[in-house]
């Protein structure tokens, strides 16, 4: 009987140490099924036990804090509430991943830069996916596709079920113990201005003025809404105090990027579109 404990015991150690099937979750994305030393933790500013699902506006600040407790390389995504996936990175596309110390936090945008971009995302629940390994992993196959690259770069997978798929083929052959998973939701609201000019998304160039007692989030998030209407899915941006600029992608039989600049002087705004040629 002792002999045969042991043999058990060899196998169930034997099994640990290969590789795992990862499990796909609906509310998770993916999970790794076997218990991990790795642990990742990811929320944003204004998570809390008291709001799990915090809401943001905009010209509100939203940031990302990412912290493991073994050094690990992580990896964030975004899916919004219309399930478009973007692979957030500070520095471009870091298919590669993000390497983060043990007990630190690694932050996104990186500290002092204006995250407010983020909130030209559709309005609805959003959900940050952070999965950390103790390898770096391969995932220049889910942006191959993407030319742009950004502090968000769309990620060529249909929703939730898209990404978790796509993730599992990536991680069924690495080891057990060898990675884990963390996701955290927010949400996006706003009042969408109206009335304001249209301008011309099929023009190399184009640029309309107007009068309006608003902010510059509110006139920005509208542009930015009507490109998304359009298939356009934003990449990266800046955000000042008189001047927001981004730009956009649109993925189909050809990729066509445009960027978004708007400015305001007093209750004066400028608003331009280029088209890459």
């Amino acid at each position: 009987m002792k002999s045969f404990t042991a043999h058990v015991s060899l196998v169930a150690l034997l099994a640990i140490g290969s590789a795992a099937q990862a499990q796909v979750s609906a509310q998770s994305i993916i999970v790794n099924p076997v218990p991990t030393s790795l642990k990742v933790n990811v929320r944003t500013n204004r998570t809390t036990t008291a709001q799990v699902v915090p809401t943001f506006a905009p010209g509100d600040h939203l940031e990302f804090y990412t912290r493991v407790n073994q050094d690990a390389y992580v990896y964030l995504f975004n899916v919004d509430a219309q399930g478009h996936v973007a692979l957030l990175a500070s520095n471009g596309l870091q298919a590669a991943g993000t390497f983060v110390k043990a007990n630190t936090t690694q932050v996104f945008p990186k500290k002092g830069k204006a995250s407010t971009f983020l909130l030209t995302l559709p309005q609805g629940v959003n959900q940050v996916f952070a999965l950390a390994s103790l390898m770096p992993l391969n995932l220049g196959a889910l942006t191959a596709r993407t030319a742009a690259q950004g502090d968000m770069t769309p990620v060529d997978v249909a929703g939730r079920p898209g990404l978790a798929q796509a993730l599992k083929r990536v991680l069924d052959p690495l080891k057990a113990q060898s990675w884990t998973t963390d996701t955290s939701s927010y949400a996006v609201t706003r009042s969408s201005l109206t009335g304001l000019p249209a301008v011309d998304v099929n023009a190399l160039k184009a640029q309309v003025s107007f009068q309006r007692k608003a902010r510059l989030s509110e006139v920005y998030v509208t542009y930015a809404d009507r490109l998304r209407a359009e298939g356009y899915l934003v990449t990266d941006a800046r955000y000042g105090e008189r001047e927001a600029k981004g730009v956009f992608v649109r993925k189909g039989a050809q990729l066509r990027q445009l960027t978004l600049e708007v400015t305001q002087r007093g209750t004066t705004f400028f608003v331009k579109l280029t088209r890459q040629k």
